[in-house]
């Protein structure tokens, strides 16, 4: 989590054909309209559009027309600042587009401290999403590459540089480097490749000659990556809420969710905010029903 080093809230307007108020934004989504000549500016923070919209925009909707404050809703503080996403990001990435071009609604400041102190509840309600959805974490679909953690291990005894392994050993060793390097030569560097394809046309009494930085990414390698079937964490919790699906495990409170959809999921995560943020200073027309869509 990175503090903003400029304001969250730009509160930059832009205004309909007519001249009404459609939404505030940021300055450069106003560069943006300007820059395609589909704006004419009015003064630094305003501009106009030039083309009659199709929609309304958010002028029925105070929220999104008031000028939002740079300062942290829990404690007030202007220092430090993040922006916090109410329903985290692994989840809302999986929702409809409908939803997710609405999700600043849940785009709140919190200074460093405040954010903290939360992620640490935040965290204990996702482990409880994934023992209730049968939902890892981590997510499901991982798949091991042994042969690249044998020849990690390898190549970092070989960095090592033990005098103490025995020459049998080291041949070994260098066997194993040669063998998945030359195996899985696309997933290194270019310049790493080109060592291991040298090693290919080499005669056999220099083909041993270890280049630093295949052993030195070899070690770097995950050994466990996602697979072809990977499904993440919060991709199977949207899916199963979406569909409604209801497990046996489940409590009342996911039971709930579940039964209600996407919304009761959004929900969900504003009331836990509310509950364990305790934020003092939210925006006004914000509550934890306004809909989604």
């Amino acid at each position: 989590m990175q503090s903003k080093t400029k304001v969250i809230y730009e509160n930059c307007r832009v205004l309909d054909i007519s001249g009404n108020l459609l939404f505030k934004t940021s300055r450069k989504r106003l560069d943006w309209y300007l820059a395609r000549h589909l704006a004419n500016e009015i003064d630094p923070g305003t501009i106009q559009l030039t083309f009659a919209n199709k929609g309304s925009g958010r002028t029925h909707e105070p929220f999104y027309l008031q000028d939002m404050r740079n300062a942290c809703v829990v404690c007030n503080s202007d220092r430090q600042l993040t922006q916090h996403h109410v329903v985290p990001y692994q989840y809302r990435q999986f929702m409809s587009e409908e939803i997710k071009s609405r999700s600043s609604f849940d785009l709140l400041p919190l200074c460093a401290r405040c954010h903290d102190a939360y992620e640490r509840h935040a965290v204990l309600f996702k482990k409880h999403l994934a023992a209730c959805y049968d939902s890892p974490l981590l997510g499901i679909g991982w798949v091991e590459r042994r042969d690249i953690g044998s020849a990690g291990k390898a190549a970092a005894a070989l960095l090592a540089r033990n005098n103490k392994i025995p020459e049998s050993r080291l041949c070994e060793l260098r066997n194993t480097v040669h063998a998945v390097s030359i195996d899985r030569k696309d997933l290194f560097s270019d310049e790493a490749r080109k060592y291991i394809e040298g090693w290919c046309r080499s005669t056999e009494e220099d083909v041993f000659g270890m280049e630093e930085l295949v052993l030195q990414e070899l070690c770097d390698m995950e050994v466990r990556v996602a697979g072809p079937d990977f499904r993440a964490h919060g991709d199977l919790v949207v899916d199963s809420v979406a569909t409604h699906r209801v497990l046996p495990s489940m409590c009342a409170l996911c039971r709930a969710i579940a039964i209600g959809g996407v919304m009761e999921l959004v929900v969900a995560w504003r009331r836990h905010f509310v509950k364990h943020a305790r934020p003092a200073y939210m925006p006004e027309h914000w509550i934890v029903e306004y809909p989604v869509l």
